[in-house]
């Protein structure tokens, strides 16, 4: 089969808040490891810790806010101010490897999915990634799941054309990936995530700042809001919560056999 590659640059969306130290670690792997032409926007939620600064030196377009704003909103003025046909939405605490975006705009294309993303790598970052990187896309590369994995989203336009942007409704972060997903699967589109590449993943580490400077309270209020509009719960009710616990445990006990590794692992300290 052959792959269409976008005719634009890629947009690669990054919300920021703070957490400077992680913001370069992030675009240095995206100028290391990106070989496919793409566009960089760079959404600064008011950042206070030198982060404006550093930004006036990268090449991107930057859009500064006056207020922290949170995830939706930052995503949604990046994918407004974007000119691909392809979206990349990303977290600023991920380190990218080689052939990142081109592995995943060959996955999207091998079965028409409208959003993709890449296996990962969760906690502290003290090992060789680029070493792990060929070992682990080797050993995964024909591992896939039916679903995201939300630190790293490549989307075709075509879906925000169709479903919408994120809700705004959700603050700061917590449910707009998923509410997003579903929209996105009740158009029909498909989504997955593929061993072909892997990302390294922090985690949690604007969110946990949120926490401790500003609010606690967002993530009930989120959830509340992803019930209101969805007549339920993100887990479901005690049945779904239980099957969905057992076929994840499934998923992990066959990949660790089928590859010897699973698509998202945590990284011990």
């Amino acid at each position: 089969m052959s792959h269409t590659m976008p005719t634009k640059p890629v947009s690669l969306v990054i919300p920021v808040y703070n957490q400077l130290d992680y913001t370069r670690q992030c675009l240095e792997s995206i100028a290391r490891c990106t070989d496919q032409p793409y566009e960089l926007i760079i959404v600064d939620n008011a950042s206070t810790d030198g982060t404006q600064e550093f930004l006036h030196d990268v090449k991107a377009t930057v859009i500064t806010n006056q207020q922290n704003l949170g995830c939706a909103k930052a995503w949604n003025q990046g994918v407004r101010a974007s000119h691909g046909d392809v979206i990349g939405i990303l977290n600023n605490d991920i380190v990218v490897t080689k052939g990142w975006i081109e592995g995943l705009l060959k996955f999207m294309e091998e079965a028409g999915r409208g959003i993709v993303s890449p296996a990962a790598r969760e906690g502290h970052l003290s090992f060789d990634l680029d070493a792990y990187a060929i070992e682990f896309t080797r050993s995964c590369q024909f591992a896939t799941r039916a679903e995201l994995y939300g630190a790293c989203l490549v989307i075709k336009r075509d879906v925000f054309d169709r479903v919408g942007l994120f809700d705004e409704a959700f603050a700061y972060g917590g449910c707009e990936d998923i509410d997003f997903f579903w929209r996105a699967q009740a158009a029909g589109f498909l989504v997955g995530t593929t061993g072909s590449v892997l990302i390294h993943h922090f985690g949690m580490v604007t969110q946990a700042a949120i926490k401790r400077s500003e609010t606690k309270v967002y993530p009930a209020e989120n959830l509340a809001h992803f019930k209101k509009k969805w007549n339920r719960t993100v887990r479901g009710n005690w049945v779904e919560r239980r099957w969905t616990n057992l076929k994840n445990k499934w998923i992990r006990r066959y990949e660790r056999f089928r590859y010897g590794h699973t698509l998202i692992e945590k990284c011990d300290r």
